[in-house]
């Protein structure tokens, strides 16, 4: 595990809707959006990977739906290995949920649960735990249309909440050469390729999101998450 301070310079930066654009019935649940922050450079991240793939796999946890999202942070670069999937902007986001958890660090791997609770990313029972007691997000009133080439997205934000559309990449195998994890074939599931802003609180918007041809077996969640990072509504946008 790495732990870094939070007061290091700032690094920079639902039932389902379906394909066709059918918005899902009003007043029902969306899934509890998991975050994992991790590294392919970290020694104790794989068995939090493991799980996360088995929990998107399964879907749910203790009768919840869930969504997993695996953010490749990018503070492990400097140890041997670029870890491929990490980015700035996601450190920057665990360091965000640093600041609203009342955290005086980030490390990996480290899991935020519905945007308001973290916990060690391979600790089973502290996970099952927080998602148990995680408040049920609204269903997101949202649309996707897919294509080969994007995902076309469309939702209205709550009056108190913007609205993130989270396009992912599903289950990939490489083999990593350097670094703590060095001679290991890492899996990796959930990888976020992009976040971007569907709408500001209190609006309705439209995103186009461009894929990039060599990502598989993509999807989408979007979700509405207050300034406090309380994400309050979410739906999974299935291809």
């Amino acid at each position: 595990m790495r732990v870094l301070s939070s007061l290091w310079p700032l690094v920079l930066i639902s039932a389902c809707s379906s394909a066709e654009g059918d918005p899902a019935p009003a007043g029902a649940e969306g899934p509890v959006v998991i975050e994992l922050f991790t590294s392919q450079g970290c020694s104790s991240c794989p068995p939090a990977d493991r799980l996360l793939s088995k929990l998107a796999q399964a879907g749910d946890l203790g009768g919840k739906q869930v969504a997993p999202l695996s953010f490749h942070v990018d503070y492990w670069n400097d140890l041997g290995w670029n870890d491929p999937y990490s980015l700035p902007a996601w450190t920057e986001r665990q360091r965000q949920y640093a600041s609203a958890l009342g955290d005086d660090r980030v490390y990996t791997p480290e899991l935020v649960v519905g945007g308001g609770a973290g916990m060690v990313g391979s600790n089973l029972v502290a996970i099952t735990s927080a998602i148990a007691k995680a408040p049920r997000p609204a269903l997101l009133p949202a649309t996707a249309t897919w294509s080969a080439a994007s995902v076309e997205v469309t939702a209205t934000a709550p009056a108190d909440a913007d609205v993130l559309v989270a396009v992912w990449e599903g289950h990939r195998s490489i083999k990593v050469t350097r670094g703590e994890n060095s001679g290991s074939t890492l899996a990796n599931d959930r990888v976020v390729r992009r976040l971007d802003r569907v709408a500001a609180a209190g609006k309705a918007g439209t995103i186009k999101v461009q894929l990039d041809p060599a990502w598989k077996d993509t999807g989408a969640v979007v979700f509405a998450q207050r300034r406090d990072k309380r994400i309050v509504a979410s739906a999974l946008l299935l291809r």
